[in-house]
């Protein structure tokens, strides 16, 4: 794949770290290597203070072949099966050959990919990149039911969008000094610990671990447990995907609460420093993830991506840390509009 890198690591300055940091052995990070995807050996790669650049992966000028924009939790899933499926499957599935170096993916949160769908364009420090039909568009938008319907009455996506995954709910991630002294929601909200999770503006996700949370402990155990919650700090995006484990990472904060996978996927890409704790009263409230198109007329890239993750994801999430295809409508066509 070849593409400028430009969200690959992220520098910090030690010493502001959680009041609960603690007084073991541990040495927090000054600079955390943000975990890479495809093969940028060739390219210009810009490295230092790059945490306030967009998840872009891809060609910018208008040139690709696919551009998919997508709610970003489900990223070390997706982005995976793009660089190192999709060309392969293509060739033999498709009329075409959809080489990774010609996709687009933008990965971020939902309300950021329907804000900068309805605005036309997605500014990048002084940059701007114009989202148009003749410049930069996606052909596949990738989210939940609600943000999709939000794009759908704006005439952004099509009015129907099919079910590819659903997520399993949240769970924790915790930096190793604490692994003796939490094992479970319960025992987080007994301790006095310090939280990271989903800002505000992240409703969808927020609104989410608020209310299994509520359920799993109740109402007043989780208002306790925010009480301790780590809301600002230097470097914060309001991308709990990029935030959760650069928070736990710095010493910002002890614990996060973030979607299970990610988690998961955290914890292999940080084994030496951060753990995942699965909930698995958490798994009733997971949510599905949809696929919608963009053009009203036939576009064969986009009907090849389709098809592509149909045929893959029953498999590739739920290794991943996603509901099976049997306990979800896998497949499913809702419409967007009424």
């Amino acid at each position: 794949m070849k593409y400028i890198s430009l969200s690959i690591s992220l520098w910090v300055v030690t010493g502001c770290a959680s009041s609960n940091r603690g007084t073991g052995d541990f040495e927090f990070r000054s600079w955390v290597d943000w975990p890479r995807f495809g093969d940028s050996a060739d390219a210009l790669e810009l490295r230092g203070h790059t945490n306030e650049v967009a998840d872009l992966i891809g060609p910018l000028d208008g040139s690709a072949t696919l551009t998919v924009f997508t709610e970003g939790n489900h990223f070390p899933v997706l982005v995976p099966m793009i660089s190192d499926e999709l060309s392969s499957w293509s060739s033999y599935h498709c009329d075409q050959s959809l080489a990774p170096d010609e996709v687009l993916v933008v990965t971020l949160p939902q309300v950021m990919i329907v804000k900068a769908l309805a605005e036309e364009r997605i500014r990048i420090g002084s940059a701007v990149l114009p989202l148009s039909l003749d410049r930069v568009y996606p052909d596949v938008v990738m989210g939940g039911r609600e943000p999709l319907g939000n794009l759908a009455k704006l005439g952004r996506v099509r009015p129907e969008a099919v079910a590819f995954a659903k997520h399993a709910g949240l769970g924790l991630l915790i930096h190793r000094r604490h692994i003796s002294q939490i094992d479970s929601l319960e025992t987080l909200a007994d301790s006095d610990l310090s939280v990271v999770l989903a800002t505000p503006e992240e409703a969808g996700a927020r609104s989410q671990y608020i209310e299994t949370l509520d359920a799993i402990i109740g109402t007043d155990q989780r208002e306790r447990l925010l009480r301790r919650e780590v809301s600002s700090f230097p470097g914060r995006l309001g991308i709990q995907h990029r935030d959760v484990p650069y928070a736990l990472l710095t010493g910002q904060a002890d614990v996060g609460l973030v979607f299970g996978h990610l988690a998961t996927f955290y914890s292999g890409a940080y084994p030496e420093d951060l753990l995942a704790i699965r909930v698995p009263q958490a798994k009733p409230f997971g949510r599905e993830l949809y696929l919608a198109q963009t053009s009203d007329e036939p576009s064969p890239a986009a009907d090849c991506f389709e098809r592509f993750v149909l045929g893959q994801a029953g498999n590739m999430y739920p290794s991943a840390g996603f509901v099976s295809p049997g306990e979800f409508e896998f497949r499913e066509r809702i419409q967007l509009t009424d």
